[in-house]
């Protein structure tokens, strides 16, 4: 079988003509990529590079078209060979309230959830958060970071969409955005501050059941405060095990106990 090596593109940027069949990139980053690290050969006959553009489900297969010399690339022109829906994306819309945690601890929460098909990112800065990360979450700079590995993440594990980053609100906006009733969402969080015999292991997610919010607290946990404001609003409790679980546990072993995958 032929390796495919799969990237993405620029939606703003970079130019998908379906009717001539033609996709343009001025992406540099994949330009180095594809030729100067993975030297890529311009007399490759398979069919073997996809591209996605993060925003649809669409895995273009296409071939390379430009041809490859020892002058600086400034884009690259492909030639659209089909066009196939990505079946690795979750049926079940997931937006995960993620806590404001150290950084390389909030990019590995958000690397893997990615990985497991969250769709949307809500970053919430809670009662024991620390001030220091939201200041750097804030950073323009950090923002393309963290958008950079949800792409990378998306090329990875062979989806095709890529993750909505939202901005950071706090935990009263949250409580606030929750108040109203939507029966087609399930709403779930969880904290080691749930008692084992009063709230349920797992949930079962009906297959009809268009949209999930999940939670989880930041280090140090959700404090008691949080734990009955949400109580009052849709969310619902779930044990996540015996263990006290850093924040990335707890996050993917939340999102695993729904059964979507």
């Amino acid at each position: 079988m032929v390796r495919a090596y799969r990237f993405a593109i620029n939606k703003e940027d970079d130019l998908i003509d379906l009717s001539n069949k033609i996709i343009t990139t001025k992406k540099q980053n994949l330009i180095h990529q594809l030729i100067k690290v993975l030297r890529y050969p311009e007399d490759e006959a398979h069919n073997d590079i996809e591209l996605i553009d993060g925003f649809s489900r669409n895995i273009y297969q296409v071939r390379l078209l430009t041809e490859i010399g020892s002058k600086i690339l400034k884009k690259l022109d492909f030639e659209i060979v089909r066009v196939k829906q990505s079946p690795r994306e979750l049926d079940t819309h997931v937006n995960f309230y993620v806590p404001i945690i150290k950084n390389e601890n909030f990019e590995l929460m958000l690397r893997k959830l990615c990985e497991l098909g969250v769709q949307e990112f809500t970053p919430v800065f809670f009662k024991l958060s620390q001030k220091k990360y939201l200041r750097k979450l804030r950073e323009h700079s950090y923002q393309e970071r963290i958008l950079k590995i949800i792409e990378s993440a998306t090329e990875q594990c062979g989806g095709a969409v890529f993750a909505k980053l939202n901005p950071v609100i706090s935990f009263e906006d949250l409580i606030r955005m929750n108040q109203k009733v939507d029966k087609d969402t399930i709403k779930l969080f969880g904290s080691e501050r749930l008692s084992l015999s009063e709230v349920p292991l797992n949930i079962a997610i009906p297959a009809s059941m268009k949209e999930v919010s999940l939670l989880i607290g930041p280090e140090g946990g959700l404090s008691i405060e949080e734990v009955e404001a949400l109580e009052k609003t849709e969310f619902k409790g779930i044990s996540l095990g015996k263990r006290i679980l850093r924040a990335e546990t707890a996050a993917v072993v939340l999102f695993t106990k729904l059964g979507l995958i």
